[in-house]
């Protein structure tokens, strides 16, 4: 199916039961409250409009990622990929990165001026798991969706292909070969 260790897969399930089960103490939680940050996140507006407005006055990418509590690849992400000086100098200089919570009550406007909560925002952008990244164009297109944790070499491609709009004439593996001549 997806290539995982049944380790990994039975880990992902696990973390999901969890999340899934402690429902009904979120609401005592704060937004976004006991996830890793990074300091060069953006702070967001909670309306998307104006988030993506910012990010193309400051010429950079709206990025949206997409965490919950208790989900172990979300932490693996910021302790080590989100942590490479090379990744962090790309991620201040041309993505203006918003961290979403899958299961938040914060309110938001979305691209299309409606108010939902983060919780259903996620819905309705069919974001199903965590970390998961979503990149959009100035005009508010998702141009690149980067589901799950990678290691810090892939997430670095996805950030370099994405800002230098990779997306618009090939795969993100095609544009590796031709870049880096990977196979």
């Amino acid at each position: 199916m997806t290539g995982w260790p049944r380790r990994e897969v039975l880990l992902a399930m696990g973390s999901v039961a969890i999340a899934m089960a402690a429902g009904n103490v979120r609401a005592a939680l704060k937004p976004v409250a006991g996830m890793q940050q990074e300091p060069w996140f953006t702070e967001t507006t909670f309306d998307l409009r104006k988030d993506l407005q910012a990010a193309s006055d400051a010429d950079k990418v709206l990025a949206l990622i997409w965490e919950q509590h208790g989900c172990e690849y979300c932490e693996q992400m910021h302790k080590v990929a989100l942590k490479q000086p090379e990744l962090i100098a790309l991620g201040k200089k041309r993505f203006h990165v918003l961290q979403m919570d899958l299961w938040g009550e914060r309110q938001f406007i979305d691209f299309d001026g409606e108010k939902v909560s983060e919780a259903k925002l996620a819905r309705n952008l069919a974001v199903r798991g965590t970390p998961t990244t979503v990149f959009y164009d100035e005009t508010g297109d998702q141009v690149f969706r980067m589901p799950g944790y990678a290691s810090p070499e892939i997430f670095y491609l996805v950030y370099e292909y994405v800002a230098e709009e990779g997306y618009q004439d090939v795969t993100l593996q095609n544009w590796a070969k031709l870049k880096y001549g990977a196979k």
